[in-house]
């Protein structure tokens, strides 16, 4: 059955306590009115008697007196009053004696005593009547006290009924949902409600509080525990990070060694915890690993039963053991080994062994890469020191066994002129191979030790500073062209060799070097000089450092010039296009 709402219920109770206040208002007005016309009724019955003493005392009035107790007794609110009193027919009876008495009054033969026993009769009934019409609104009276002290009662009785009402089923609920309100405000969901039975508004709304209070729980529980999964994932997440990026910095940095790889192995199994985690290192054609850690072949037999490569070719776990295999670009490097149940291993976990396999494939690769690296390395730079070897030292080993070849001719002919000059040559190329050996080493030095050209050329100007009293500025401005380990070796020996005959030769005082670019990229070499200048003769222009300078210069495809300056002193102008340059051109079609 559906029940009246909370509204319509407490309207309804506030329209009967108005209802009563009402009714009692106006049966007030209806008692107090039926009250208005006994005190005139009294008042008259009063009159009464005095005009019946008149009649005995003023005979001649009589008459008048007469018609003023008929008018009395004809008057309708007399009637209505003993009407109510209930004494119509002894209110008539009077009426009808007074008349007679007023009759009996005015005759003469009617005794004197009589006429007073007739009107003391009369006044005595009239009294009578009096106390009729007295008790009469005395009745009244106590009916209209008796009514409000009901509707007084019934009014308490009915305004306690509703306040207790609304207290139970408006006051308390309410109560009890502000109580709520504040506890959800203070984050605690347990919302302890008791729903008023029935199908009202806040018995409805108190169960979908309650209901949302529940669910709001239940949402906030659920939310907490995926904060703590969250938080706990971010966590793993974190320590892995971490893990990984050390793991990437350590590999990176330097070659990793057996106590490396021991101490990475212990780091994984912290994060992880994990134990039994086995490392082996295998190489390219093994099958035997040249590094174990965590494990040993000849002590465990399951793994001396089988062939190492297996554990590299097994894509799927078996029941106690999980492989994770090293490699990288089809060659295997190795494999790390959990023994565990794969069901144990929790999914980041699994990840985390995968890219630690994959970091330890790179940094081996990397190693492997970097050895290749060295060998070509070490290769070029033996080609390197055997050109300059060719270009420099052989040339004049060449020279002077051409002129030991002249001594032998002039010692079989007993030429002494010849020996003499021969001699000399063989001094002057002993002396220019022996520099040239030390501008061999020194240069390879420079190269070696140094951080590049710049720092080879300063250690180079400050070298000759030392063995010489001529200034020596440098101005060197490519920095944002590449150049190769043999363009910097042949422009370091250019810029020495040039240096070494113009601190020889020139007798000047100041050397100002140059190494700049242009805007096609080309790099320009200028070495001049404020001494006497460079020989005209064309054998002296030929001397065996200005061919070597030419040699270099034709092994970087440039072009070298030497000549003596307008301002005075000898200048050296070399440009070439470097190799890195030459391979970032566009090629053009033919």
């Amino acid at each position: 059955m559906k029940q009246t709402s909370v509204i319509t219920r407490i309207n309804l109770a506030m329209s009967a306590i108005i209802l009563m206040a009402i009714s009692t208002i106006l049966v007030s007005y209806w008692l107090s009115d039926q009250t208005d016309n006994d005190a005139y009724a009294i008042n008259s019955a009063g009159s009464l008697r005095m005009h019946s003493y008149r009649l005995l005392i003023d005979p001649e009035a009589v008459n008048d007196n007469k018609e003023i107790i008929r008018s009395i007794f004809n008057n309708p609110i007399m009637k209505n009053v003993v009407r109510n009193a209930e004494s119509t027919e002894f209110f008539n009876e009077l009426g009808e004696r007074g008349i007679l008495l007023a009759d009996k009054v005015s005759d003469s033969e009617t005794e004197a005593e009589e006429k007073l026993n007739l009107v003391h009769a009369f006044v005595d009934d009239l009294n009578r009547l009096v106390l009729i019409i007295q008790h009469n609104a005395e009745g009244k009276i106590r009916t209209l006290r008796t009514f409000q002290i009901i509707a007084f009662f019934i009014t308490v009785i009915l305004s306690a009924i509703v306040i207790y009402w609304i207290h139970l089923r408006f006051t308390v609920p309410l109560s009890e949902l502000t109580n709520t309100a504040r506890q959800i405000s203070r984050g605690d969901f347990s919302c302890n409600i008791s729903p008023p039975e029935g199908t009202d508004e806040l018995s409805v709304l108190s169960r979908s509080f309650e209901h949302m209070c529940k669910a709001i729980s239940y949402m906030y529980e659920s939310l907490e525990k995926q904060v703590e999964e969250k938080t706990a994932e971010l966590q793993n997440s974190n320590k892995t990070l971490s893990f990984l990026y050390n793991l990437a910095r350590r590999t990176s940095t330097h070659e990793i060694r057996k106590e490396d790889f021991n101490n990475i192995l212990k780091e994984l199994s912290v994060v992880t915890g994990i134990d039994n985690i086995e490392l082996c290192l295998l190489t390219e054609s093994g099958d035997i690993p040249y590094l174990q850690i965590n494990g040993s072949k000849e002590l465990d037999d399951d793994c001396r039963s089988r062939n190492c490569r297996d554990c590299l070719t097994q894509t799927t776990d078996n029941a106690s053991q999980i492989n994770f295999p090293i490699s990288r670009e089809s060659r295997d490097y190795g494999v790390l080994v959990l023994n565990s149940h794969p069901e144990s291993l929790l999914r980041w976990q699994r990840d985390l062994f995968t890219s630690v396999a994959n970091l330890f494939a790179i940094a081996m690769s990397l190693q492997s890469e970097e050895e290749n690296i060295r060998r070509i390395t070490l290769m070029k730079e033996r080609n390197v020191i055997a050109r300059e070897l060719h270009d420099s030292l052989a040339q004049a080993l060449s020279y002077l066994k051409i002129q030991v070849t002249r001594l032998n001719r002039a010692i079989g002919s007993s030429d002494f002129e010849i020996m003499m000059d021969v001699s000399a040559e063989l001094k002057q190329g002993l002396d220019s191979a022996y520099r040239q050996l030390r501008e061999l080493l020194t240069t390879f030095r420079l190269k070696v030790d140094g951080k590049g050209l710049l720092d080879a050329l300063q250690k180079t100007v400050d070298q000759f500073h030392e063995q010489s009293n001529m200034e020596i500025s440098l101005n060197y401005d490519i920095f944002n062209i590449p150049l190769s380990p043999q363009e910097e070796i042949h422009l370091l020996q250019i810029i020495r060799e040039a240096s070494q005959n113009a601190i020889h030769h020139s007798h000047g005082k100041n050397i100002h070097i140059s190494l700049c670019s242009n805007d096609q990229q080309e790099v320009t070499l200028e070495i001049e000089d404020d001494g006497i200048g460079i020989n005209t003769d064309p054998e002296k222009r030929n001397h065996y450092g200005m061919a070597i300078i030419q040699e270099r210069a034709y092994q970087l495809s440039g072009n070298a010039e030497i000549k003596r300056r307008n301002e005075g002193g000898t200048g050296v102008y070399f440009s070439f296009t470097p190799e890195s340059v030459r391979k970032s051109e566009p090629e053009t079609g033919a």
